[in-house]
């Protein structure tokens, strides 16, 4: 059985037996809270060279950096800052503890606050000593603010020499050396020795301690190294210049592929006799590395980190950093109090002046960013602002044993394969068709272009161009692997490339996702299999529940699935006993699905489905002496495979469908059933009741299990999700299931495929789910799109696109959640932030005018749209049905635009726009022409024109500053003002807004010459209010003449107004639903016999009742006295008697008023009067 092994250059014995890598340079800093001294501590950290930074009184940590760990009260940090990751996070539930997992060494950061209580003091270090007694390598870093003499102070404190007593109980040692204070001071505080560190004495080197001047913190900087000493003869990493610049030695080649020309390569496929040289597989590829080392430099198989300056680090900032650390050192040594005074003065100006400085730099830097996304809309800045979001990149784990144990739980060892016996399969089955020249041009028209290479470095372009000019060479290679049943070794070697998942802890086997790199010449042999697989009429057929990797099957169609046997269960009365009206879905997931596929499985389940020998044999070659390689700190390793599909490889997924057909096809309880994609499974269990649907569950998982074990597969039990769809009010939180020993408790909604189901079918959680997400896109995306920079408007709307497509996702599925306002109300509300940033608008824009300034399809009505193509499917051509479909969205859209802009309750600035834009379908095929910041203000009619400043209540007069008495609206000023008729005069060609359509849409030049009068026009009206506002301010009568309003008033008037019109529509639109509304139909005699009885026994009832109140009244109603002058003692006397008998008599007729009526009647009266109310 193969092992593990090194490749020929690398000797075995040197894989180490621990998880250390080298010594490693660590920076320790309070940076006090600060924003600025957090950034200059990560600019230091490179400048040292540092691998790990500890850092103490964050700012703010970054989201989703896989190189930076935190605790929960975000105080303190450990970030990896050189090629070394995170391999562990140990996260403490005390606040100020952090600990991280560096290179094999624990590093634990702390900070313990000045005024922290000393009960809580001791818990925190009870914290530190639980963190530091379970590693074998420590090292304990941060501000504990405690004072003793060991590590420096000038006196000993209560904390010193509790945190004195932990060290020794954990066996550390003190790497503080010296008495160079690392607090400098800070008004009464004097300066003193609080940021301690501590390590395992092996790895312990006091000698390396540093202190270094800080410019934005009381705190010294301090730098030290920890490790082996004796790692130094062997060359390694020493804390020194070459400190965190880890060399890794990577497997196969690579070239600089930017370096490839199509013409030139030709000319290289000629140069190294192409034809003659590539008659079987391996001089094929030989010819191919030939070739294109011609074209193309090779890239440097060494890795090496580089430590190079935060992006906006420039040598300004580095000058201002100086003179802050000169001027708080002038401060720190001067002792005449005025002459301090007048140096701390000049400390805070130098402080101020870098902090601005570091964020002119910041915006210098995004601006760069937005000038690139102008020439490439998906490039550096596109990343850069979706990193938030997405998570940042991490260091790749080097390390052989931490390498070692991940590939091992990812890549099983299964027993040998016993592949069948092909003799007695009929010879003539086995023929293969040949190879054509024209199918393997298909497949090089197909192969992506950027996809990345295996390890011979082939680029798939490099492909694609010798098969299109030696289409024969490819053809007897081919066809003799194909005759041959072989399978070159050269092409079963597998890279391993492993991408951290988001969100997931790190050093754990299942927080990556394992990629294999494989050879783009053999991915051409393999889809050559795969078609003959496919085109042979004995191919296994697979079950109709399988929807993953098959044609003409998505995810939609596995969802749809779903839902529609839960509308089934839903569409059963609540009061009906016999019809199953409970469905339990349970979704399964199988850990590490893909690597642990069994090939004997493949083998078993290719020869029950009546394979033939020839694609048996080529098959068993594929899965025969695969290898796996990885690259290491220590050079290349290589693993032998002996079970799962490669992901990445054309062959995998149609395999899997094969091997993973049976337990599709498995016989469940009580009509049960399993739907699946790909490695997701469902089990959909029908019952009368929760408890049922449970039971016929449990057996149905049962079964699925026992198939699994059977395979080599395992389920997670812990990721697996429960719900029960009915028709049910309450929801049966009760119900459990019992998977593996895991009870897998009900939740309300399960995420399936990516979309979040309700046990109702509700999707208002789905929308309100993706609407979140895809908010959070727009407004990472929309910092691009600044209103007089960044990408063009046909570029910016790729960008909103990003957004749209993920709230348009299984829209066929859940297009029902339309019919929900608030459902129509958060996806327009999102892309309302697209539309706007797109089309450079002012943000009052209402939102039908901001879509169609933009260019983009209203949300709502895209999904209509995408429900209607999906629906049509399989009927034509997927790009004629999106081509009819979206006429009928034109359509239908251009209905609702002339509507809006002829109802009576359409404000001024929807007609303008109606005007000017009429047709809809025309302004978006139009084929050229962009909208800017100056062109939206004339079609919206938003801008500043002093009637859209007056109606947002800036300004108190609509009317023109050159024509009084008219108002200055979009209108007046693009075609009427006389300030602008020499600019109407010369760009406009006496056009008013009827025909502003037809012509700007007639020749690029019209539509140039119209943009450039809306931005001279709205320039001068842009100047001229900020000119008016100035002088306002100055004259200091701004709040006076301009009647300006506190601008949360004005946003609550706003809001008044726009619910007083929201709520009239809306009642405008009950009523007229009420008048249209039919009457109901006549109840049926069984129904109204029914009724009968129930109105019968309320009756009774409440006859009853009102004789029992009128007993009581006649009970404690006083007799009549002719007596007009009864003394106090008399009403005390009879108030008191009433008093003494109401207990009694309200128990009497609250008994007399149920006296005559059954338990039935009197139930069935209670329901007859709530159907009633």
């Amino acid at each position: 059985m193969c092992g593990l092994r090194w490749t020929s250059s690398h000797r075995a014995h040197e894989l180490r037996t621990s998880g250390f890598a080298f010594n490693l340079k660590v920076m320790q800093i309070n940076v006090d809270h600060c924003q600025a001294g957090q950034d200059l501590a990560l600019q230091a950290a490179r400048e040292h060279r540092a691998d790990v930074l500890l850092l103490s009184d964050i700012y703010r940590p970054p989201a989703n950096n896989g190189r930076w760990a935190y605790d929960a009260a975000k105080s303190v940090a450990v970030v990896a800052t050189s090629s070394y990751p995170i391999q562990r996070v140990l996260r403490s539930a005390v606040p100020g503890i952090v600990a991280a997992q560096i290179g094999g060494i624990v590093f634990i950061s702390c900070y313990a606050r000045p005024r922290r209580p000393e009960e809580d003091y001791e818990g925190f270090l009870a914290a530190v000593q639980l963190e530091a007694s379970t590693h074998s390598q420590v090292v304990i870093d941060g501000d504990f603010n405690a004072w003793h003499t060991e590590w420096g102070s000038a006196r000993n404190s209560q904390r010193g020499e509790d945190l004195l007593q932990l060290i020794q109980s954990v066996q550390l040692q003190v790497i503080n050396s010296g008495n160079e204070p690392t607090f400098i001071g800070r008004g009464a505080a004097t300066s003193s020795v609080i940021d301690v560190c501590f390590a395992t004495p092996s790895i312990a080197r006091p000698e390396t301690w540093e202190v270094h001047e800080f410019a934005r913190s009381d705190h010294q900087l301090i730098t030290y190294s920890v490790g082996e000493a004796e790692q130094q003869s062997r060359g390694l990493s020493t804390g020194g210049p070459s400190a965190g610049r880890q060399r890794v030695i990577c497997a196969g080649r690579r070239w600089i592929t930017t370096q490839f020309h199509v013409d030139s390569f030709r000319s290289a496929l000629e140069d190294v006799n192409f034809a003659e040289q590539a008659t079987t597989h391996a001089g094929l590829v030989d010819a191919m590395v030939d070739a294109c080392d011609i074209v193309m430099q090779r890239a440097p198989n060494v890795l090496q980190h580089q430590h190079r300056d935060v992006y906006w680090w420039a040598p300004v900032i580095e000058e201002l950093r100086n003179e802050c650390i000169a001027a708080r050192e002038r401060m720190r040594l001067t002792t005449d109090l005025q002459e301090r005074s007048l140096a701390a003065a000049e400390h805070r100006t130098a402080k101020t002046r870098l902090e601005k400085a570091i964020k002119v730099g910041k915006r210098a830097e995004f601006a760069k960013l937005i000038d690139i996304a102008e020439e490439n809309e998906l490039g550096v800045g596109y990343q850069v602002v979706l990193s938030h979001l997405r998570g940042s990149r991490v260091p790749p784990e080097t390390d052989p044993v931490e390498l070692g144990r991940i590939v091992t739980d990812l890549f099983p060892t299964h027993p040998p394969v016993y592949w069948p016996e092909t003799d007695d399969v009929d010879s003539g089955a086995s023929d293969f068709d040949r190879v054509t020249p024209e199918e393997l041009q298909e497949i090089a028209a197909h192969m992506a272009i950027r996809k990345a290479p295996g390890l011979d470095g082939i680029p798939n372009a490099a492909v694609k161009v010798a098969i299109e000019k030696y289409p024969g060479v490819f053809c007897r290679v081919y066809q003799d692997c194909l005759n041959t049943g072989t399978f070159p070794q050269q092409w079963k070697r597998q890279r391993l490339v492993l991408l951290p998942k988001p969100g997931k802890a790190p050093g754990e086997s299942s927080s990556y996702r394992p990629l294999c790199m494989l050879d783009a010449l053999g991915k051409v042999l393999e889809r050559l299999i795969l078609n003959r697989h496919l085109e042979d009429p004995d191919s296994p057929q697979l079950s109709d529940a399988q929807y993953g990797f098959r044609r003409g099957r998505s995810t939609i169609s596995a969802i749809q699935s779903l839902v529609d046997a839960g509308k089934a269960s839903r569409s059963f009365g609540q009061t009906n006993n016999r019809d199953k009206r409970c469905l339990m879905v349970v979704a399964l997931d199988v850990r590490n699905a893909f690597n642990t596929a069994s090939w004997q499985s493949i083998a078993n389940a290719l020869r029950e489905k009546g394979v033939p020998s020839g694609l048996l044999r080529i098959l068993q070659s594929y899965f025969t002496d695969r290898e796996l390689i990885f690259n290491t700190s220590e050079g290349p390793v290589v693993r032998c495979v002996s079970a799962g599909v490669p992901q990445g490889s054309i062959l995998g997924p149609t395999l899997w469908n094969v091997m993973y057909d049976g337990v599709l096809r498995i016989p469940l309880p009580d009509e049960a059933k399993v739907i699946g994609y790909a490695d997701d499974l469902v089990v959909l269990a029908p019952g009368r009741t929760p408890e049922e649907s449970a039971a016929v569950a449990e057996a149905a998982v049962s079964a699925v299990d026992q198939w699994m074990q059977q395979h080599h597969l395992e389920l997670a039990p812990a990721k697996t999700e429960m719900t029960i769809i009915s028709s049910l009010k309450h929801p049966p939180s009760h119900i459990s299931i019992d998977v593996r020993g895991t009870a897998v408790p009900y939740s309300r909604s399960i995420k399936h495929l990516g979309v979040l189901v309700h046990d109702h079918l509700s999707w208002i959680p789905h929308v309100t789910a993706v609407t979140q997400r895809a908010v959070q896109i727009a407004q990472a995306v929309g910092r691009l799109m600044p209103n007089h920079r960044g990408p063009k408007m046909s570029k910016s709307r790729l960008l909103a696109a990003v957004a749209d497509s993920v709230m348009r996702y299984a829209a066929p599925v859940w297009h029902e959640a339309l019919n929900t306002r608030e459902c129509r109300r958060l996806l327009e509300r999102v892309q309302r932030k697209s539309a706007i940033a797109v089309a450079r608008t002012f943000r009052t824009v209402r939102y039908e005018t901001a879509v169609l300034l933009a260019g983009l399809l209203p949300i709502c009505r895209a999904i209509c749209e995408d429900t209607r193509v999906h629906s049509r499917r399989g009927t034509a051509a997927g790009a004629q049905l999106r081509k009819e479909e979206r006429e009928t969205t034109i359509a239908e859209w251009q209905a609702t635009w002339d509507s809006d802009a002829a109802g009576h309750q359409a404000s001024g600035y929807v007609r303008w726009a109606h005007r000017l834009i009429p047709d809809i379908g025309a302004w978006q095929s139009r084929k050229h022409g962009e909208v800017n910041f100056h062109l939206s203000q004339i079609i919206s009619g938003h801008g500043f024109f002093r009637k859209y400043l007056a109606d947002m209540k800036f300004t108190s007069s609509p009317d023109c500053p050159n024509c009084p008495g008219v108002r200055e609206s979009a209108e007046h000023a693009m075609f009427a003002c006389l300030r602008f008729a020499e600019v109407r005069e010369r760009l406009m060609d006496g056009v008013n807004p009827d025909t502003l359509l037809t012509h700007m849409l007639q020749s690029q030049q019209n539509w140039s010459n119209v943009c450039e009068a809306a931005k001279q026009i709205t320039t001068i009206l842009q100047r001229e209010w900020d000119d008016f506002r100035t002088s306002l301010f100055e004259q200091g009568v701004l709040a006076d003449n301009a009647q300006l309003r506190n601008a949360d008033v004005l946003r609550q008037e706003r809001l008044r107004r726009y619910n007083e019109t929201r709520n009239a529509a809306r009642r405008a639109a009950t009523q007229q639903r009420q008048a249209e509304r039919l009457p109901p139909p006549p109840p049926s005699p069984r129904t109204e016999r029914r009724r009968e009885v129930n109105r019968l026994a309320v009756a009774r009832l409440r006859e009853r009742q009102r004789a029992a109140r009128a007993e009581m009244h006649g009970a404690y109603q006083p007799a009549p006295s002719n007596d007009s002058d009864d003394d106090d003692d008399d009403v005390e006397n009879r108030q008191a008697t009433n008093a003494a008998s109401t207990s009694e008599a309200a128990r009497t007729a609250a008994e007399e008023s149920r006296v005559g009526l059954t338990e039935a009647e009197a139930a069935a009266a209670v329901e007859a009067e709530l159907s009633s109310r």
